[in-house]
């Protein structure tokens, strides 16, 4: 793997030229307006940065979940790259329905989940954490234990804080913060593009000053 610095650059220059990030002005799924858009969708089209970013995942749990059983993820994109992660890491997978089936046997959780079985979930891009917040209920319900969250991209808006209420902690391959300044420092973005985005995270309280 390329060192934490060296991945952030190469990472947040793909997803410039790629279109996956794109900075103007924006409406997400919650109505909330935002300086920027980040699709990962486009990343599995794209071999060489999906693996590196699988591996990049693979890195952030390691050095941050302590032990754990199985993989989750929430459809849909969650999934790419939680199938991805589990499958190089040798680790069972589950996936939580957004809502249950009305027809055979009406399940959020599908897959085999043991009782008692230490749950990872992974995401593609952690905003409010609402989403993943009805995962963690589900896993819970059908007995799994859920202490951690691994997102590709943290956008800063909130899902940290929700998450560890929950008593969870949410690690991410990088933030938007990381992703912004990277691609400032190397001259691919301009100051007033730069600040907007300070701002988004400011007003969603979660700026880092260190």
């Amino acid at each position: 793997m390329p060192s934490s610095s060296d991945f952030t650059l190469e990472f947040a220059s793909f997803l410039l030229k790629s279109n996956a990030l794109k900075f103007g002005a924006f409406t997400l799924a919650s109505g909330k307006p935002s300086p920027y858009y980040i699709d990962l969708r486009m990343l599995p089209s794209f071999p060489a940065h999906f693996r590196l970013t699988i591996g990049a995942l693979k890195d952030a749990v390691a050095k941050k979940v302590a032990s754990f059983d199985t993989f989750a993820s929430v459809p849909t994109s969650g999934l790419v790259f939680g199938s991805a992660l589990a499958y190089e890491m040798e680790k069972p997978f589950v996936y939580v329905r957004k809502e249950s089936k009305g027809y055979g046997m009406s399940k959020l959780v599908e897959g085999h989940l043991a009782s008692g079985a230490r749950v990872v979930i992974v995401d593609d891009v952690a905003t409010t954490g609402l989403s993943v917040s009805k995962a963690i209920d589900a896993i819970r319900a059908n007995g799994g234990v859920v202490e951690d969250v691994v997102a590709v991209v943290n956008r800063m808006e909130g899902a940290e804080e929700k998450l560890k209420q929950m008593g969870v902690r949410l690690t991410s391959v990088a933030t938007i913060q990381d992703i912004a300044g990277a691609l400032h420092k190397a001259g691919l973005v301009d100051d007033s593009t730069m600040d907007a985005v300070v701002k988004q995270i400011a007003a969603s309280g979660g700026l880092e000053t260190d």
